[in-house]
């Protein structure tokens, strides 16, 4: 472990190093952990979501590499990968978070600041899943995974896609949604190398398109309450047509990567000469 920090304290085996991370912070309430929690493995958003990440790593990831996934939440994508075979560890500002990866049998879980990293040049991947649109600083963030990278790492990231698309479910702590050519020059910026991006959930953009309406963002600000009662709740039948619907659209993502959908996914590689 190449780490810039030596004090480093444990609690039931995770590994704290920004202890005092508030629970409640303005871009990340700890209690949508709960909520995701208990529909992630049912919900056909976080499902379809988890194929279209493994198809992208089955393509771009070494899986005998060291990888974190960082913004980890509950730690549930980085159980699906850990299942494919990957060797990942759960990062997340949010012990509760960590807690929860522990119980889907993550083994390392490190708790830390994006913006305080204890690692440098560590990790051969980094995946982060609809993390960056929380950040108000999204190349420094990116920077900083950068400095965690090896020579020649790359980071996986996914993101909610198209300003037009935005919702109250975006107020919620997101600062933006990107178009692919925007997170593009982001990534770049950052000193990256895009490697693939494409546009995903493509097949339900109807649906998303007319939530814009059904449940537009008024720009009021949202209260604590408000966060703390955020739920995702779909009917049983609608969840199976989706998700079968989704699960086409992966099959033909060569064929559909292009066309605009909620969400986007990117792989790029470190670019060390620009460092």
């Amino acid at each position: 472990m190449v780490l810039l920090r030596k004090q480093i304290t444990t609690e039931n085996g995770i590994f704290l190093f920004s202890p005092s991370v508030e629970d409640d912070c303005e871009d990340y309430n700890v209690s949508w952990l709960d909520i995701n929690y208990s529909v992630e493995d049912r919900h056909f958003w976080f499902l379809i979501r988890k194929e279209k990440i493994l198809s992208v790593f089955n393509q771009y990831i070494n899986p005998n590499g060291d990888i974190i996934e960082i913004g980890a939440g509950t730690g549930n994508v980085s159980h699906f990968l850990s299942q494919a075979g990957y060797n990942i560890a759960a990062g997340e500002m949010h012990l509760r978070g960590l807690q929860y990866a522990q119980e889907y049998g993550i083994s390392k879980c490190y708790q830390f600041d994006l913006f305080d990293p204890p690692f440098y040049q560590h990790f051969d991947g980094i995946g982060m899943f609809d993390v960056l649109e929380h950040i108000d600083d999204d190349i420094l963030a990116l920077r900083k995974c950068s400095s965690m990278l090896k020579p020649c790492g790359r980071i996986v990231l996914t993101v909610p896609a198209l300003n037009f698309l935005w919702n109250r479910g975006d107020a919620y702590g997101h600062k933006r949604r990107y178009t692919l050519g925007g997170l593009t020059k982001v990534v770049e910026k950052a000193g990256f190398c895009v490697l693939h991006g494409s546009y995903f959930f493509s097949a339900i953009f109807p649906l998303l398109l007319l939530r814009h309406f059904i449940e537009p963002d008024d720009r009021s600000p949202v209260s604590k309450e408000e966060m703390g009662e955020r739920e995702i709740r779909i009917n049983p039948f609608l969840n199976s047509l989706l998700f079968r619907l989704c699960r086409l659209e992966n099959k033909l993502d060569q064929w559909v990567s292009k066309v605009p959908g909620g969400s986007i996914i990117l792989v790029a590689e470190k670019n060390d000469t620009i460092q």
